[in-house]
């Protein structure tokens, strides 16, 4: 035995001084520098033969570097395979592919090769777990085998080695599906558990006597496996068990749940719509949804060819089924032609291998082409002819619908039920506004246009703002300007307009200038830059069109200005709305709130003035008054108003210059009269100064009385002849009057 080693260690030292070995691969036999007459050695796996031819020749995808499969807790058996005559021992060293590609040589000995077993069968039985000194866990080993047995003419040197690979055992990873109820397609998934070299498959059920096994031997992943075609619906359960090529394989077994084979049934697709949408030749055909179920969609111009090319789909796609329907998006070459499309139902998992026309949809749809155009103020629709041998459809009507931006129906037109009816006017749009349309095509299935945009332009002249008026609000000292349109005239709504526009001048015939201008939500402005008790102020009002086209302006307005001189009142004939005025009224009012306290004079036609003479003193020295005007019946309900104005009527002082004291009921008293006092202080003098009477009130009207009766302080009766009298008066205004004179006292 030493004689063997002896022997090897020569060739190794040889090998090591005359090459050194670059490593590419897995492994390569460390024995490319052996001396002439050395032969490829040759052994076993668990009674397998590998074939091993040398190193390979550096090939990575010679046999003996592509790895042998062997699970973690097998025990491999290893056995010569060569004959020969004599027999001195065969070696086998197993070590990690990374320590083994380390070496320039062969291993020398066992104990630098960590395992040597040296039988004359050459026959060697390996655990592979973790007690084994060489074994690291799971990956890439080397096997190398030497001996230096005769074949019976020469003692010829043998030497071998494979690459191993050791995988953990682990459960497969699978996915599976049924295929239209009648067979079972599972897929070995691209995993790192699924690392077998072969693999037992059975398809097994409790109810039935088809229960097939199959043995797969995967090359690549993800790996299909069908079961074949059931012989009936029973319930099926999968069992599955990796294995390594060169032994048993404690591997644990997947189980499937028991898997129904009562559904999944391929239906007939049912295509109910197709509908254009906003994109150019784009449209969403509605078919009817299947789980799994693929769908090939085919197309067809009916201009060139009545059948479908089934050879060559436009669009492959598998039914999502989140909803009853699936919205297809198909694209056709011209959105200017009509096409027409019909589907078919395969089963994705396991497709046809063959066209089936029992899974070709029962009817077809084609699409609606149509274009707008605005012609003589009006968006007028077009489309083409429906066809009149489409399969499973029937020409009903057309319909022509205006939508919203969102999708919201804005108006629906009448059905249009003869087939060579291929336009429809849309009289109501107006200048500058956006809008969209479709035409459908009802055959029963409803084949819908691409939504139509459109922007409508007009020549037609604006309607004029019918009711404008003019309010002045004499408090705030502003004019409100507010125009409406009358009901029925054709007036636009909000949506319809850019904008109100307000024009104002000093006068009616004179020169206007833009004064504001407002959204078409709000159709008044208060008018802040005006001195209302100064003078009238006109307006007119127009609006802007979404093609920003003006209207004529309204009739002009102005706002009504009041004056006063002494005791009367005029204003100006101007009629502050854009109808006519039917009259006017006189109102006293609170100067501070505006409030009207009393209507003076009401019904005033045509009159433009009026006086305060005859008032009556009950009314007051100072009053304030205003004019509100009414419109005649039409579309303007509100009153309007002029500034304030002041009245001032002055206060009236009366004395005697004499009076007589003497009891007779006349004249006994030197008093006061007078209108609007308030307040009075009265002082008598004798003819030496000296103050014989005083006496005041600061509420005259309440004792109007006051005076003196001709008696002294002392209580005795002044002498007979002339007194100075001073008077003090404030009237209701606040406004004092001063007043002497004399007065001749006598009895």
């Amino acid at each position: 035995m030493n004689r063997i080693f002896n022997k090897s260690a020569k060739i190794l030292i040889a090998l090591i001084l005359l090459t050194k070995m670059t490593i590419n691969t897995y492994a390569q036999c460390k024995n490319k520098a052996e001396p002439p007459g050395t032969v490829s050695g040759q052994f076993s796996i668990n009674g397998t033969k590998v074939q091993v031819v040398g190193d390979g020749d550096g090939n990575s995808t010679a046999s003996n570097n592509i790895p042998v499969k062997i699970c973690e807790g097998e025990t491999i058996t290893l056995k010569n395979t060569i004959s020969a005559t004599s027999t001195t021992g065969v070696n086998y060293w197993l070590m990690p592919a990374t320590q083994y590609n380390a070496l320039t040589a062969p291993p020398s000995t066992p104990n630098t090769a960590n395992a040597s077993y040296m039988t004359i069968s050459g026959d060697a039985s390996i655990p592979v777990n973790t007690s084994s000194s060489w074994y690291t866990g799971p990956g890439i080993y080397v096997i190398t085998q030497g001996d230096n047995s005769g074949n019976g003419t020469s003692n010829d040197y043998h030497h071998a080695c494979q690459v191993i690979e050791v995988i953990k055992p682990s459960t497969p990873v699978i996915t599976y599906s049924v295929c239209n109820a009648t067979l079972i397609r599972l897929k070995l998934e691209a995993d790192p558990n699924n690392n077998y070299d072969e693999y037992e498959v059975k398809f097994s059920s409790t109810s039935s006597l088809f229960n097939p096994t199959f043995r797969e031997k995967p090359t690549s992943y993800p790996h299909t496996v069908s079961s074949g075609p059931f012989p009936d619906q029973s319930d099926r359960i999968i069992t599955i068990k990796g294995q390594s090529k060169t032994g048993s394989c404690p591997a644990p077994v997947y189980t499937s749940p028991p898997i129904s084979m009562t559904g999944t049934m391929i239906n007939r697709p049912l295509i109910t719509a197709i509908a254009g949408t906003a994109i150019a030749k784009e449209y969403k055909m509605t078919v009817l949804a299947q789980t799994t179920i693929q769908r090939k969609v085919y197309i067809r111009d009916p201009l060139t060819t009545s059948t479908y090319d089934y050879t060559n789909p436009l669009l492959t796609y598998t039914s999502t089924a989140t909803t009853l329907f699936d919205d297809v998006t198909v694209t056709v070459p011209n959105q200017d032609r009509q096409y027409c499309f019909r589907t078919e139902a395969l089963d994705a998992v396991c497709p046809a291998t063959i066209f089936n026309p029992a899974n070709l949809s029962n009817e077809e749809v084609c699409t609606t082409p149509a274009k707008v155009a605005v012609i003589n103020n009006e968006v007028q629709a077009s489309w083409l002819r429906a066809l009149t041998n489409i399969t499973g459809g029937v020409f009903a009507d057309y319909r022509v619908e205006r939508v919203n931006a969102n999708g919201t129906i804005d108006k629906v037109f009448p059905p249009i039920s003869n087939i060579s009816t291929l336009t429809l006017t849309d009289p109501d749009v107006v200048c500058g506004k956006d809008y969209i349309y479709r035409v459908i095509t009802n055959y029963g299935q409803k084949s819908t246009s691409q939504l139509l945009n459109i922007q409508a332009t007009s020549t037609k002249s604006l309607t004029k703002i019918a009711n404008v008026f003019a309010d002045v609000e004499a408090t705030a000292k502003t004019i409100t300007i507010k125009g409406t349109f009358t009901t029925g005239t054709g007036e636009p709504s909000p949506s319809d307009m850019v904008e109100y526009r307000y024009y104002k001048s000093t006068s009616l015939n004179g020169a206007y200038q833009l004064l504001q201008s407002t959204s078409p939500a709000v159709n008044s402005i208060k008018d802040n830059n005006v001195s209302i008790d100064d003078q009238s102020y006109c307006y007119y009002m127009t609006w802007k069109d979404l093609c920003n086209k003006e209207s004529d302006p309204s009739q002009k307005v102005c706002s009504i200005l009041v004056s006063s001189s002494v005791s009367e009142i005029d204003w100006t004939p101007q009629s502050s709305f854009s109808l006519a005025t039917d009259y006017y009224r006189v109102n006293k009012v609170n100067p501070n709130t505006g409030i009207t306290l009393k209507t003076l004079a009401d019904n005033l036609k045509n009159i433009y003035s009026y006086n305060t003479i005859g008032l009556p003193d009950s009314e007051g020295q100072e009053i304030f008054l205003q004019i509100e005007a009414k419109p005649i019946s039409g579309g303007i309900t509100q009153n309007t108003h002029s500034n304030i104005v002041r009245i001032y009527r002055p206060s009236l002082l009366l004395n005697p210059d004499a009076f007589t004291p003497n009891n007779d009921g006349v004249n006994d008293k030197f008093i006061i009269y007078g209108r609007f006092i308030q307040k009075l202080k009265m002082t008598i003098y004798d003819r030496w100064g000296s103050v014989v009477f005083y006496d005041e009130t600061n509420s005259f009207p309440s004792n109007s009385q006051i005076g003196w009766d001709g008696f002294l302080k002392n209580g005795e009766k002044a002498l007979q002849g002339m007194y100075i009298y001073k008077l003090e008066v404030e009237d209701t205004t606040g406004q004092v009057i001063n007043k002497e004179g004399t007065l001749f006292l006598t009895y």
